[in-house]
């Protein structure tokens, strides 16, 4: 970044394109020395040419940051330019973990209410069950008492089996070549 700033005021477009410029002979000189004949036959202007088409076209990135010289060529433009585009993804970076946090404070609260509120749902459903098997009724308070039960073991066992289908669909699958291999294997 320490470009950016010696290029504040000076900066202007014809700078950007001197520095392009700059970068595109740099390119031929490194393509020269790995193949000396690539350019034979060519005059100096079609190099040139040739140079800048092959670095626009190799200009490949991933990320939400432009790459540093494009940052140079936003100061050119627009003062402050970079300054500009980095404040705004660090405001986005911020934003989307200020939205994680959010989620998984939620996700949290939520199990644990679920928690304690099957536990609550528990403890009404033995103790109703206890009770009725205390006071002369003791098929009904087996029936509540193993419906109790056999509910709240269904919860806890279809929850696990839901976050276990989760995790499996958000793990990536490995490759298919890897299958037929092993399919192939057995037939023969």
């Amino acid at each position: 970044m320490s470009n950016s700033g010696s290029s504040g005021a000076e900066s202007t477009p014809q700078t950007a394109q001197k520095h392009v410029e700059a970068e595109a002979v740099a390119l031929e000189k490194t393509i020269e020395q790995k193949d000396p004949t690539v350019f034979n036959g060519l005059p100096q202007e079609k190099r040139t040419r040739v140079v800048e088409y092959v670095m626009q076209e190799l200009s490949i990135r991933s990320g939400p940051l432009p790459s540093p010289s494009e940052l140079d060529q936003y100061n050119a433009i627009i003062p402050n330019g970079a300054d500009r585009i980095m404040k705004m993804a660090e405001s986005q970076l911020a934003h989307r973990i200020s939205i994680e946090q959010t989620v998984v404070k939620s996700q949290q609260t939520q199990a644990t209410r679920g928690q304690i509120f099957g536990f609550l749902i528990g403890i009404f459903g033995l103790g109703a069950a206890l009770y009725a098997a205390v006071n002369g009724q003791p098929w009904f308070g087996s029936v509540i008492g193993g419906a109790t039960l056999v509910s709240l073991v269904g919860v806890f066992v279809y929850g696990k089996h839901q976050e276990k289908k989760e995790l499996d669909d958000k793990r990536p699958t490995p490759p298919k070549n890897q299958d037929n291999s092993s399919k192939n294997r057995r037939k023969k």
